[in-house]
Order: C-alpha cells, then sequence, then structure tokens
C-alpha cells in the first residue's frame, strides 16, 4: 500500500484522537501509515478503507486495541534522563524521610509512573529505591505503573529485555537488578525483590484513574505530552493532578512544560512541579 491518502489520514487520525486523545499532525502522515500497514498484514487485509470500517465496528474492538497499541507505543530505557533519578533519589526520598521523622507525614509512600510504556521507567523507579531500602525499612511502599497500551504492559508485566534498552546499564548494575534468562539469548529479568513494588494497570490518560493507591507523592509524566493537542494536555494533567497528595510532584518531559494551564501546579525547574498543598 501507498501512502494514506487525505480522506483515509483524516479518519485514521480522528479515529486515534478519539480513544487515545493523541494528536496526529501532517508531519506524522509516514508515521500512522507505517502502523496501518503492518495492522494490514497482521489481520490479512489489502484495503485500507474495508479495515477502518472493520476496526470501527463492534466486532473490532480488540483490533482497534491493535492499532491504538501500534500508534501510541513509545520506546524508553533504563535511567532515561538521569537528571530526574538524580533528583528523585538525592532531594525527594530524603525530603519524604523527613517529613516522616517531623511527624508531617505516615511511613507511606505512592509513586505513578504514567504511561510506562515497556515498563524501563517503573523499574528504575524500584532500582532508585532499592539503594535506599534500609532508609525505608517498615515504610509501606508502592509503584503504579499504568499504559494505554495492552502490549507495552505484556512486556513491562514480564520484566524481560534484550538488546538496546539494556546498552545503559552497567556490568553492576545488570547483575544487581537482573539476571540472565536460561536459554534466553542475552535476554535479563527483573529480579523478583524489584518486581513486587510494582502494580502495572490499563489506563487511558484522557480519563479519571481509579486506583485504591492514590493519592500519589510523585508522579513521572514523561515524553507523552508532547503528543496531545492542548485541550487533551489539559483533561491528562487535570486526571493527573486530581489522583496527587497536597505537596506532591510532577516530573514531565524535558520539552513538556505544563506551566500556565490553570492548575494548582508550582513550577519547581524545567522538568519539575508541585501540587500547591492543601490550605
Amino acid at each position: 500500500m501507498d501512502q494514506l491518502r487525505p480522506p483515509q489520514f483524516a479518519r485514521f487520525q480522528k479515529l486515534v484522537y478519539a480513544h487515545s486523545g493523541i494528536r496526529l499532525d501532517q508531519r506524522k502522515l509516514t508515521l500512522l501509515t507505517s502502523r496501518v500497514r503492518k495492522r494490514l498484514r497482521a489481520t490479512g487485509m489489502e484495503d485500507v478503507d474495508v479495515y477502518y470500517d472493520y476496526v470501527t465496528s463492534r466486532g473490532g474492538r480488540t483490533e482497534l486495541a491493535s492499532l491504538l497499541d501500534a500508534v501510541t507505543t513509545n520506546e524508553t530505557s533504563f535511567f532515561r534522563t538521569q537528571e530526574h533519578f538524580t533528583w528523585f533519589q538525592e532531594t525527594f526520598l530524603p525530603e519524604r524521610i523527613a517529613d516522616k521523622a517531623n511527624a508531617n507525614s505516615p511511613a507511606r509512600l505512592r509513586l505513578w509512573s504514567a504511561a510506562c510504556s515497556n515498563g524501563a521507567e517503573p523499574y528504575t523507579l524500584a532500582f532508585t529505591l532499592y539503594e535506599m531500602r534500609h532508609r525505608f525499612t517498615g515504610w509501606d511502599t508502592s509503584i503504579l505503573a499504568t499504559d494505554l497500551s495492552e502490549v507495552s504492559l505484556k512486556q513491562a508485566r514480564s520484566g524481560e529485555y534484550r538488546g538496546r534498552i539494556m546498552e545503559g546499564l552497567s556490568d553492576e548494575q545488570r547483575s544487581r537488578f537482573f539476571k540472565p534468562v536460561a536459554g534466553g539469548d542475552e535476554t535479563f529479568r527483573v529480579k523478583d525483590s524489584h518486581r513486587s513494588l510494582i502494580t502495572f494497570a490499563g489506563h487511558n490518560l484522557m480519563e479519571p484513574l481509579q486506583s485504591p493507591l492514590q493519592p500519589f507523592d510523585c508522579v513521572f509524566l514523561r515524553n507523552v505530552l508532547i503528543y496531545f493537542d492542548y485541550e487533551s494536555k489539559q483533561t491528562v494533567i487535570r486526571n493527573v493532578v486530581n489522583a496527587m497528595a497536597s505537596g506532591g510532584y510532577l516530573v514531565v518531559g524535558p520539552s513538556e512544560g505544563v506551566y500556565g494551564m490553570h492548575q494548582p501546579l508550582l513550577k519547581r525547574s524545567t522538568f519539575l512541579y508541585q501540587k500547591e498543598a492543601a490550605s
């Protein structure tokens, strides 16, 4: 198949936006075409218009989910943007410990990795907590990791990785946080002690989060807001802020500023926002 024709692109663009809030502009024509082409091969269909009719029908809901997976899944890696995790380890976690020592908060830590993709981000949070585990003895600690893509969540739950995603890890980190998979051809699985901290769940950021783990002390929402238009971004930020604890922190990607969205967020740095404390 050639590139999607303008009417076809417009239909799929509207479909993706309606179900995910992600706006694919004309610059994403090649990407959307390649993803649709991939799903045509997977379903054995040859006609784009027939495929569109199918995914928008009652019987095509499962295939619609697969199409959204193909379009919205993003690659990530362990310890991506080290500055964020340095802040998390050297500033945020000691701050939480100090709050507990001053009896300002319970011995509880709630983290949310929103749009967690393949799981590298929440596992990195778990690894970082492990480095300070002795200071959190007796704490009720948990990490919620959510994503729209069931394909990404499947890999994240497995905790198995290989290839390029492992390249940023030192040999010492591989040994400390992973174990080799027998017969896995250089495949590594996150150790159970780290996986047990994380709960994985499906979630569309355009919808309010329903989780007994909230409110969250810190939310990582990185490298996804750039795909939303202003209106959708407003909805996402509102849903995220509503799930945050008073005084909680929001970590965003380097080019995803949310300042000026009339939300109760105070800008602390280029990547960090804090929810205003309740008066």
